[in-house]
């Protein structure tokens, strides 16, 4: 966003309401008319309802992801209509993982669910079939949050060293310049520093890390570059 461009009676943060507000409505659309928005000294405040988890978390990575943003506070609140139960959710979140175009990535991931806390246990091979997991299970009507406890059966089996340039490769073959991103690898917990060209590009070099066998864990301390 180029503030120059913006009317100049408003100030910085009322900008960046103005313009978070426009991305929400495109990106979201009907399921942004109950977010509210208010930014003070570059933090943006996020409040309303919408009506699954999923779309409370791609409302804050909207907003995180605009220049000038420092901070999301996201109290966002999951709207129910009627009474979901534990089993419906828990019966709704199976299927949902039973049958997308990541199942057989997933299959081995099992669901318990306490007053809507959706708990992913079993097993699976990737830090990132984990996060889908969970990204599949908090698109379910109901589910108040997703806690993870999959476990990645893929650790210890393969060397840091090997894990190490099985990141690289992938940074080098990624639709952005990778050149200025680091990556070191401790008892599979990669750390990725350097510098990316916006943040969008900083989290696909994160997942790009968490798809490799044997990363249980990504650190990202990659550093936006100044325009």
């Amino acid at each position: 966003m180029n503030i120059k461009d913006k009317k100049e009676n408003l100030t910085k943060d009322e900008l960046l309401v103005d313009y978070i507000k426009d991305q929400l409505e495109e990106k979201m659309q009907a399921s942004s008319m109950d977010i509210n928005v208010t930014c003070r000294d570059g933090v943006v405040h996020l409040s309303g309802f919408v009506d699954v988890l999923a779309e409370k978390k791609y409302a804050q990575q909207i907003a995180y992801n605009i220049d000038g943003v420092r901070k999301v506070e996201n109290n966002i609140t999951i709207g129910v209509e009627g009474q979901i139960t534990d089993k419906h959710i828990e019966k709704e979140v199976i299927d949902r993982l039973r049958n997308n175009s990541y199942s057989e990535k997933i299959n081995g991931v099992g669901v318990k669910v306490k007053d809507g806390v959706v708990n992913l246990v079993g097993h699976v091979d990737t830090l990132k079939d984990s996060h889908i997991a969970m990204e599949i299970a908090s698109k379910v009507r109901g589910v108040k949050d997703v806690v993870n406890n999959t476990q990645i059966s893929t650790l210890g089996v393969i060397d840091d060293v090997t894990i190490t340039n099985m990141i690289r490769d992938k940074l080098n073959r990624a639709n952005f310049s990778g050149e200025d991103i680091a990556c070191t690898v401790t008892g599979g917990i990669a750390s990725l520093s350097g510098y990316a060209q916006t943040r969008r590009d900083a989290e696909i070099a994160k997942e790009l890390a968490m798809s490799v066998k044997g990363v249980r864990k990504v650190i990202n301390k990659i550093r936006i570059r100044e325009k």
